[in-house]
């Protein structure tokens, strides 16, 4: 019932982040799911790809990209323009 709220929204273009948000923080074997991917990925196609590739070609299709440039920078580019982020967790 809950995928077919997510899917719902998502197709509708109404909540989508929102719910499927929450449905992901709320589900550990999908947190698990696309952790397992991510190393899958990682192992075979290599993180440096991974992490600045695939971004651009997220940017170039119309989306919004995130590069880590350092472990607290990161840059955000999307067809509006780019934005270098800070952050610093305590």
């Amino acid at each position: 019932m809950e995928e077919f709220l997510v899917i719902f929204a998502c197709l509708n273009s109404t909540g989508c982040s929102e719910t499927s948000h929450h449905y992901y923080s709320t589900h550990p074997q999908v947190q698990e799911a696309v952790k397992r991917g991510e190393r899958i990925a990682k192992k075979y196609i290599g993180p440096v790809i991974i992490e600045t590739v695939g971004p651009t070609l997220l940017f170039v299709a119309g989306g919004t990209g995130h590069v880590r440039l350092h472990s607290n920078i990161s840059l955000k580019i999307n067809q509006d323009g780019a934005i270098l982020g800070f952050v610093k967790e305590f």
